[in-house]
Formats: C-alpha cells, structure tokens, sequence
C-alpha cells in the first residue's frame, strides 16, 4: 500500500470518519462522533482525566470533527465537566461496541497485504478491577475469597488478538462468575467469521472447538493430558502421534445456548517440542484442520507458538494502557470506558502496523509504548482548525517516519534470570473488622480523643 494511501486511510479512521451516529440522537453541543473520539483521545494521554478533554475541546482540539457554524471551542462556554460526562452516558453501549468491532476490521486492512488463507486470532482472558460504586457491585459482585468480604469487585474479559497486527478483533466483559469459556463460546458465534483460534489449556474444551467450527472458523487448543488420554482412551500416551478423531460430547461438557450437540471432526496431536536453553515439552494438540498435508504437526506447532503473543498482547493492555483498573461509577460506564480504551490501543496498533508495513518489517518489533507517545504528541495538532491540510499531512508523514524507526533494542546478550524475592519485608497491618466507613467513624472518634 503505498504511503500516501496508507496515511489518508489513518486519518480517516482516527478521525472516525467511517462512523455513524447512533440512530435517535439529536446534535447537542457534544455530538456522538465527538465524544467517541474524546472518549478514545483520553486512554491516548498520560493523564486520563476529564479536565483535560475540556482544555482540548476549548484549545479547539477537535473543530475540525464539526461542521464550521458548530465548532466545538466556540459553543462551550463552562469548564467544568458535567456537560463531557453526560454526553458520555448518554452514548449506546452497543453502539459503542459496533464502533470498536468496525474500526477493529479497518485498521486490520494497514497491514498492507492480504490476509491468509486462514486469519490467525489468539485468545485469551484476564480480570479487571473495580470499585464498588452504584450498580457495580451487582452486575460485577467481588472474586470469592476466604475473608468475609473483599473490597474490589472483579470482572472477567475476554480478547481476541489478531495474530499478525496485535490488533483487538473482539472482546466482551462480563461476570467473575461467567467463565471464559462460556465468554469464548458468546464471542465466536457473534463474530461468525472464518478465523483459526488459537487458545490454551483453558479453551482446550468440546464447547469452544464446536463454537469454532460452528461459526464457520477452526481451531487450535490445547489440552491436558488427562483429557487427551480421555479422547484417545488409553491409559498411557505415546511420545507422539497425529490421529483423525471425532471429539464427542460427554456428560460433564456444558452445551451453551446456540450450540448443537454434535461430535467435532478433527486431529489430536501428541508432540515433544525442542527449544534451545528449554527442557522438552509434551504437548497436547486438537485442531479442526483435518487436513495433514496442508498443515502437518510441526506447522501446528509453530502456530500455537504465536500463543504467547496473546499474554505479550494483554500486558500491554493492562500496565502500559491502563485498563487494569476502572474508576467508572456504573456498570454501563465500565463497559463503555472498556471498549474506548481498546479502541485507543488499536489505533496504536494500527500505526505499528501501517509503519511496519513501510519498512517491511514486523510490528512485533516495534515499542508500542513509544508509538504511544508519537500517537499522543501529534494527535492533538491533527484535527485544529490552526493546522492547514499540507501541514496535516506533513505531520502525519512525519508520525509514519518516526514510529517505523522506534524499534525495540537488540540485546547482545539475554536478560540475566532474577530472583523472586523481595528485599523488605511487606508491612503487616492489622485486619479490618466491620465495613470501611465503619473503620473510618472509629478512626476519627479516637483522634477526636486525642
């Protein structure tokens, strides 16, 4: 693709240009568009706080998204943030979610090149924390721990990573009690494309392999020994083997709404995987691809090696992001806060992946976190009405140059192997007994003794 091409198509999708409004919104002073951009822009920045969107908006950051007698900088008059705050509540969750799937597919084509005969997609899941605030503590109740009662509450969520970009295809947030089994099931028949999904131990069950190929797609799991044994019916396994096999339905596996109950064609695959500086690994295999000569064990193998791409992928997401932790105050909010700062780092994502694409190198080696700060510098230039569409682009080019030379270091020499240890000792408080609020009452009434 070449690079002109390459940066009207960036612009374009970060300005959400491609979006449409949710149906039944009037234009208020923050429109949808808007505030969607402005909900993304926030997870771009260091700082994510609702005053600076106001600076911003009232710097005139975003007049170029409005019509000319609508700019943005010209009709808000308040600083304060109520007036953000409500425009962003009043956004559909859904819609949001829309958005973030179809910006997903678009920056997927900055690639530059076509996609595989069979996309990869690698799952995995994670939590994230929350604070008990209005209906939080309902739709997310607290993980269950030996103490009475834990503080945090917690919420499952599942991702779905694009193999080559690192591009978030899908995602959904649920339930500490949902497993993420039942989340992968839901996100498979919603997406219903022809993908293979690569997953671990975890998704190495007869609900995920039927979602998978029920959805038109394929996968590649692992599983356990026990449960390779199970399938082969044999009590002692061979160093390796590659057997066609029918993966029937038993008694304890769950059938998810929408699923039919039959028996999955597919191959197991024992196999004894060889690294250098690494102990040999057995390795439990089942895959959909039925077909041994396009794809024989070693080159399964080597797929199910981009697995760990996907942990790579959430670490990024969770300190370098900062979506490890939400500050929302509704559940709605937590949901929607969630799919915008994916949205952000997607758009990192994307710019890896069209800068990468110009030097025909991967975006796997390049640092996200400085492609981050490049992103956040010069975003906040792009869509001023200031800035002219020669120095727009020019800008742009120059963020294309720049992020395609912030590469990762080589290093000489492997990092050294660190203790897990620490060199002080955790300070020990004492436990808490009753509520907080409760322990902040007694906290004031002994120093108002004092």
């Amino acid at each position: 693709m070449p690079p002109a091409q390459v940066l009207q198509l960036f612009h374009q999708w970060a300005s959400l240009a491609t979006l449409v409004g949710p149906p039944g919104h009037y234009q208020r002073l923050w429109t949808p568009l808007t505030t969607l951009w402005y909900f993304i822009w926030q997870w771009l920045q260091p700082r994510h706080t609702l005053e600076a969107v106001v600076t911003d908006a009232r710097r005139g950051g975003a007049d170029r998204l409005n019509p000319k007698n609508r700019r943005l900088s010209q009709r808000i008059k308040s600083r304060a943030t109520t007036s953000f705050c409500d425009a962003r509540q009043r956004l559909p969750l859904e819609w949001v979610r829309d958005c973030f799937l179809h910006l997903a597919q678009q920056l997927r084509r900055l690639a530059g090149q076509p996609d595989p005969a069979l996309p990869v997609e690698l799952l995995d899941g994670s939590t994230k924390r929350l604070r008990p605030y209005g209906d939080i503590a309902q739709a997310f109740p607290a993980h269950r721990t030996c103490r009475p009662k834990s503080y945090w509450c917690v919420a499952r969520v599942l991702v779905s990573f694009c193999a080559s970009t690192g591009i978030a295809m899908g995602a959904l947030l649920a339930s500490i009690h949902v497993s993420e089994q039942a989340m992968a099931v839901q996100l498979m028949l919603a997406a219903a494309k022809r993908v293979l999904y690569l997953g671990d131990r975890n998704f190495g069950v007869w609900r995920v392999v039927r979602a998978a190929r029920q959805s038109g797609g394929h996968a590649l799991v692992r599983l356990t020994q026990a449960r390779a044994r199970r399938l082969l019916g044999k009590k002692r396994l061979p160093q390796f083997l590659d057997l066609p096999l029918l993966w029937m339905a038993s008694s304890h596996d769950q059938v998810d709404p929408g699923l039919r109950p039959e028996a999955v064609p597919g191959r197991l695959i024992i196999i004894r995987a060889m690294r250098p500086g690494y102990r040999p690994q057995c390795l439990y295999l089942f895959t959909t691809l039925t077909d041994g000569a396009a794809y024989p064990a070693q080159r399964l193998l080597q797929l199910y090696g981009w697995r760990w791409q996907a942990e790579l992928n959430f670490r990024t997401v969770k300190a370098t992001m900062e979506l490890d932790q939400s500050e929302a105050k509704s559940a709605d909010m937590v949901r929607k806060e969630f799919y915008a700062g994916l949205m952000a780092y997607n758009l990192v994502r994307g710019l890896m992946t069209a800068a990468a694409g110009q030097t025909g190198g991967s975006p796997s080696q390049l640092s996200f976190a400085k492609v981050r700060l490049l992103l956040a510098a010069v975003i906040v230039e792009l869509w001023m009405d200031s800035i002219s569409k020669a120095a727009c682009q020019q800008r742009l080019s120059w963020l294309l140059t720049e992020a395609s030379a912030a590469r990762l270091p080589r290093r000489a020499k492997p990092r050294q192997s660190e203790p897990r240890a620490q060199y002080h000792e955790p300070q020990a408080f004492p436990s808490m007994k009753g509520s907080r609020s409760e322990a902040r009452r007694a906290l004031k009434k002994s120093l108002l003794k004092n």
